[in-house]
């Protein structure tokens, strides 16, 4: 009966400590997912906000070109386990719209039946109004001017 109790304490870690064992390596595997999709909806609205606050001066005009050239210093090497992102652009005369597409491959557990085969995608999409900051700063700053003026007419007007 002693050695029963002994082994009882064997017998039990050798059937969950693989399957705990098993349930943390899955929990990493989807961060690692979750961190990528996360990772791909900020860069791709970030791309998209400075692109469309940025003046023509900085654009030289094309705006698609500046999206472009921001892209591989936003992006940058923060995609672990993922692919690089691949960037899809439409820009309008109101606004900037990206697409940004990357692939999780998982191959550690696809031959189980709990991870299918093939690999994730991620999508994400962001779309950010052109605006020109300076000028609505500007345009602020003279409505303040003139409520400051009227302001100070209906002050000295009414003595």
């Amino acid at each position: 009966m002693y050695l029963l109790r002994r082994a009882y304490f064997t017998l039990e870690m050798s059937l969950v400590f693989p399957i705990v064992l098993f349930v943390m390596a899955l929990l990493i595997h989807f961060t690692f997912y979750l961190y990528g999709r996360c990772i791909l909806s900020q860069d791709t609205y970030l791309l998209a906000f400075r692109t469309s606050v940025a003046s023509e001066r900085d654009t030289g005009g094309d705006r698609e070109s500046y999206l472009l050239s921001l892209a591989d210093a936003v992006f940058g090497s923060k995609y672990f386990a993922n692919d690089y992102p691949s960037v899809e652009v439409g820009i309008s005369a109101d606004a900037v719209r990206v697409i940004s597409t990357t692939e999780a491959s998982h191959r550690a557990m696809s031959g189980s039946s709990l991870m299918p085969a093939g690999s994730w995608v991620h999508y994400a999409g962001a779309r950010a109004e052109i605006i020109d900051p300076s000028a609505r700063i500007r345009r602020i700053d003279r409505v303040w001017d003139i409520a400051m003026g009227v302001a100070g007419e209906l002050r000295g007007g009414g003595e």
